[in-house]
């Protein structure tokens, strides 16, 4: 047995020894080996379990710096690698300080002994060193909300507690109705606060008693930086006096002082990096309105995810999405004003009927007997599909946002807009977590073995179907031919047999289909398919032995993209059909995704669910050379990656450091990038990620791709529970095409009336973005596939 094969062996049983089921996962681990490896290998754990006494030096030793690291009275002399691997050793040794870890801290990948045997040079060690990645954080649906101009204006000022207690301050940027102050960072402040603020800078200028008479201004914010700080207030109940005098005075000055254009360029960055997420967003925002229950009305519809919204789809081209969410299901979600759900799906078919089941993990948690049969059944069918809702509680004036820049929109779109949120009540995200296993993780945790007819409880075609309107989110339109949402038997010639599948929608050139049962095409694949259905419509076309080419294929191969292979001199029967469908029924087609479109709608939209932002973005940025991640994009609710991340909302920063150097998912991120295309559907990966059990460290990250098996990967998780913290996330990498800078061009002029570079700078920024990773979290997903548990 090679050493490093054991002593991989060794780190993966340590923790568990002196555990109750110790021998009996010591059994099935080391079961192809020998009675004597078997021996040697228990002989070892018990020699590097044994307490240590010896104390650890390593200046001179070790390419960095060391100091004292005491830990539990004994104090070593270790640089910050050893320190981090001293503390990852502890987690396999139950905090004992171990011959083991002495030994290992002789071997650091630093230490010049190690170095020489490698033959690694000073220059190639420090080229290996971790690289540091802080990337800007941002805060989607978040805008600074400023109804009116500000202008740079730095005086000093008196400030006062409403008891009379006076200090100095200097005004760093006002409004006729607000104030940004430079204070004293060692002074105390509370939101909220109230003070009163003399313009004692001001005074010497203009002879005016608002000046001097102390205007109430009340705390709104507070800002640091360094060992700077800045206190943003608000006037109080300001007098008409007041509000004359400085409406004049800044009108007046505008030559004078630079007018701030912060809050407008931060809103230009929210605005890109919005619309650079939007469009490659793969799950489903959905909008209810009503409290009794809430009940689905808007679904916003984007390139990425119109597959997932097909998938709804019956034979008749009717959506069941709806009776996903059935009075019963959301009477239970409306009982908290934020949660989330795992709801497992699969589809039917019976006589060429489309039957829809789904069950969420409360529900088959109050039916126990029944519980593993759905999984069983379910989990074999190729329509097997779990979705993550998460969802909060909302309202129209969510989607409000304040900006000193004239409203584009007219007084007639804006009640428009009003009008179709009215009764707005609940917003939410649908997230398709489908391992790409599609199932066959669960297959071998879930055997078959009982009567699924028991199953009828969870068939939705018993709920009723409510309309919704799918609005299409307006984004620049860079697909070359409309598409168009139909259903429509379609006939598969495979290996000598007829398949049988859906026509999902059609263009002039192309097609999406989907069958139920997974064929062996690839892309670039060629078949021919017929369109009975289609062919009872017409005569002059002859609509078998279509010969098509595969451009795309989801991983279950299930669901294919086609386009026509013309034949030269002849006219493509299917292409010349659909020309024709097209043109007689232009009124009656809805497009793929365009739907009503109120103007204003899709943005209304769009601010109410990036403002949750039920998920995390990473923005891939093109810098010279390479491709690296350059942007983070949070929301308001907490999510279990943002330990990963390291989000700092203070500095507006996340450190990736740790998160992109293991396994060198930086590296793999950007190689497979290069081979996408904007066109392309989202690539999927799987990560499990093991955090310290304070959340504060990461021990350990692999991808799901990276294990030989399931049983490999289920040992993995099974055996770093007792680690610390296991969580797993779905990454969705697309590549993006060009930034709409139409839809900021309003803000891009402004700034560029006053500060030109700005808008350049801003401007490159938006440009350089490359690709985007829908970051998931699918952690209890994963501990129901494989059939564990935390506790």
């Amino acid at each position: 047995m090679p050493h490093t094969k054991g002593y991989a062996l060794i780190e993966r049983l340590l923790p568990l020894m002196g555990s109750k089921d110790f021998n009996q996962v010591f059994n099935r681990a080391t079961q192809e080996l020998s009675n004597n490896e078997r021996f040697l290998l228990k002989m070892e754990m018990q020699r590097l379990s044994a307490p240590c006494q010896r104390l650890v030096d390593l200046r001179d030793k070790v390419d960095g710096e060391c100091g004292e690291f005491t830990y539990q009275g004994k104090t070593h002399y270790l640089d910050e690698v050893a320190i981090k691997v001293f503390k990852q050793q502890l987690q396999l040794y139950q905090n004992q300080y171990t011959l083991g870890i002495f030994e290992k801290l002789q071997s650091t990948e630093n230490n010049f002994k190690v170095m020489q045997q490698k033959n690694i040079s000073p220059q190639q060690a420090a080229a290996r060193k971790p690289k540091m990645v802080e990337a800007r954080a941002i805060r989607l649906g978040h805008y600074i909300g400023r109804s009116e101009e500000r202008m740079h204006l730095t005086a000093p000022i008196k400030m006062a507690t409403l008891n009379g207690e006076q200090f100095d301050a200097r005004s760093s940027n006002m409004s006729v109705s607000g104030l940004r102050v430079q204070v004293d960072p060692k002074r105390a402040y509370t939101l909220g606060e109230h003070y009163l603020v003399y313009f004692t800078g001001l005074e010497k200028e203009f002879a005016n008693r608002v000046l001097s008479a102390g205007t109430e201004y009340r705390i709104v914010g507070i800002d640091q930086k360094d060992q700077k700080k800045w206190l943003r207030m608000t006037v109080i109940d300001p007098s008409e006096e007041f509000n004359h005098f400085f409406s004049t005075f800044l009108r007046s000055y505008r030559g004078r002082y630079r007018v701030d254009v912060d809050n407008i360029t931060a809103a230009v960055i929210t605005k890109g990096y919005e619309q650079y997420l939007m469009p490659r967003l793969s799950s489903v925002p959905l909008y209810f309105t009503g409290q009794t229950p809430p009940q689905l009305t808007y679904v916003l519809a984007t390139p990425n995810n119109l597959e997932l919204l097909s998938y709804w789809r019956d034979e008749t081209n009717t959506s069941h999405l709806s009776q996903l969410f059935h009075h019963p299901r959301m009477m239970r979600y409306q009982a908290i004003n934020q949660g989330e759900s795992l709801i497992y799906c699969f589809t039917h078919t019976t006589n060429n009927k489309l039957f829809f089941y789904s069950a969420s993990s409360e529900e088959l948690a109050e039916h126990p007997e029944i519980r593993a049969l759905y999984f069983a059944f379910g989990c074999r069918k190729p329509s097997w599909k779990v979705f993550r809702f998460q969802w909060q509680k909302a309202q129209a004036s969510d989607a409000q946002v304040s900006t000193p820049l004239p409203r584009k929109d007219s007084a007639i779109e804006q009640e428009r807009v009003a009008n179709a949120l009215e009764n707005l009540s609940v917003v939410g995200l649908l997230s398709d977590i489908t391992g790409a296993d599609n199932g066959s993780d669960y297959q071998q945790n879930y055997p078959l073995n009982d009567n699924p007819n028991k199953l009828a409880l969870f068939n939705q075609t018993k709920q009723s179907i409510t309309a919704f309107e799918q609005i299409s989110y307006k984004y620049m339109q860079l697909r070359k031919e409309n598409r168009y949402q139909y259903r429509s038997l379609v006939e598969i010639e495979h290996r000598g047999l007829i398949e049988s599948g859906w026509v999902v929608d059609f263009s002039l050139g192309g097609m999406k289909i989907q069958v139920e049962t997974p064929l062996d095409f690839n892309p670039d694949d060629h078949l021919n398919l017929a369109l009975p259905q289609f062919q009872k419509l017409v005569k002059s076309f002859n609509l078998t032995q279509l010969n098509y080419q595969v451009v795309n294929c989801n991983t279950s191969h299930t669901i294919y993209n086609l386009k026509a292979v013309d034949t030269k001199g002849k006219v493509h029967q299917g292409r010349g059909f659909f020309k024709q469908l097209i043109d007689h029924n232009l009124d009656k087609l809805p497009l793929v995704p365009e739907g009503r479109n109120i103007s204003g709608l899709s943005d209304a939209l769009r601010q109410l669910v990036c403002a949750p932002l039920f998920c995390r973005a990473l923005y891939i940025n093109k810098i010279p050379g390479n491709l690296e991640v350059g942007c983070v994009a949070y929301g308001t609710i907490p999510q279990a990656s943002d330990l990963l991340l390291n989000i700092d909302k203070h500095k507006q920063t996340a450190d990736l450091s740790q998160f992109l150097a293991h396994e060198n998912l930086g590296s793999l991120i950007s190689s497979r990038l290069k081979d996408h295309r904007p066109s392309d559907p989202p690539e999927r990966f799987e990560l499990i990620v093991v955090l310290s059990k304070d959340g504060k460290k990461l021990l350990s990250q692999r991808l799901s791709s990276g294990f030989k098996s399931s049983q490999q990967q289920r040992e993995f998780i099974q055996l770093s529970l007792d680690r610390g913290q296991v969580h797993a996330f779905s990454l969705l990498l697309s590549r993006v095409g060009r930034p709409d800078t139409e839809y900021i061009q309003r803000e891009l002029d402004y700034i560029s009336n006053y500060a030109i570079h700005r808008a350049k700078q801003l401007e490159d920024e938006l440009w350089s973005v490359a690709g985007l990773i829908e970051l998931t979290d699918i952690s209890a997903e994963i501990m129901q596939r494989f059939r564990l548990s935390r506790d």
